[in-house]
């Protein structure tokens, strides 16, 4: 699998700003962007104190030649809009300061293999609301690192969000079990060893 520098993305729960949501990535299609926009309209319907932070490079959608960013705030209510804040592409440290700033992480991908995005969200010890497609279990436990839900599911996803957001003690503890799924299983450490024995294993087989 892919792995995290547990020592690079470390917690900072200090920086935790309330009642901020944040997606991370390249604002595409397959990324579940553009569900996230309905998403987003229903937790800013029932919790209109809620800020959205995306932060990441705009494309062109695949089936319309679109701005994927104009798409997401043409599909926002102008309340959500008002809430919203678009970062577009940053460096690497400040997108870091973004995890550690954000009250919950938002990724409800439909395409990903191992995403990296995941592991370092985790490893910073934030709650997830992610995708539940196949791969999402290699990678996330729903109800103990987060929740885990259908992107299509847009009041299910919302309801995860708000109940992270109002419940620290949930949150805090799923930022840490998710954190500690990372040390276990994702760290570069980890992940090195499991290699090196693998193809120790097949050396002496050879």
């Amino acid at each position: 699998p892919n792995s995290v520098d547990i020592n690079h993305f470390t917690p900072s729960p200090e920086q935790e700003l309330p009642n901020r949501v944040l997606y991370f990535g390249t604002l595409i299609r397959k990324k579940g962007v553009l569900e996230l926009a309905a998403i987003c309209n229903k937790i800013n319907a029932q919790s209109p104190e809620v800020s959205f932070v995306f932060a990441g490079r705009d494309v062109p959608d695949i089936f319309t030649g679109a701005s994927t960013q104009a798409m997401i705030q043409q599909l926002m209510t102008e309340q959500t809009l008002a809430q919203t804040q678009f970062l577009g592409a940053s460096p690497y440290d400040q997108i870091q300061q973004e995890i550690a700033k954000a009250t919950v992480v938002v990724l409800p991908s439909f395409a990903e293999a191992l995403p990296m995005t995941w592991l370092e969200a985790m490893a910073m010890e934030k709650a997830l609301v992610t995708s539940d497609i196949g791969w999402a279990k290699e990678v996330m436990v729903n109800g103990e690192t987060g929740f885990t839900v259908d992107p299509h599911n847009h009041h299910l996803f919302a309801e995860r969000v708000i109940s992270l957001l109002q419940d620290q003690v949930l949150r805090r503890a799923m930022g840490r079990q998710a954190s500690a799924r990372v040390r276990n299983a994702f760290a570069t450490t980890v992940v090195t060893y499991r290699n090196v024995a693998y193809y120790r294993s097949i050396l002496n087989h050879g």
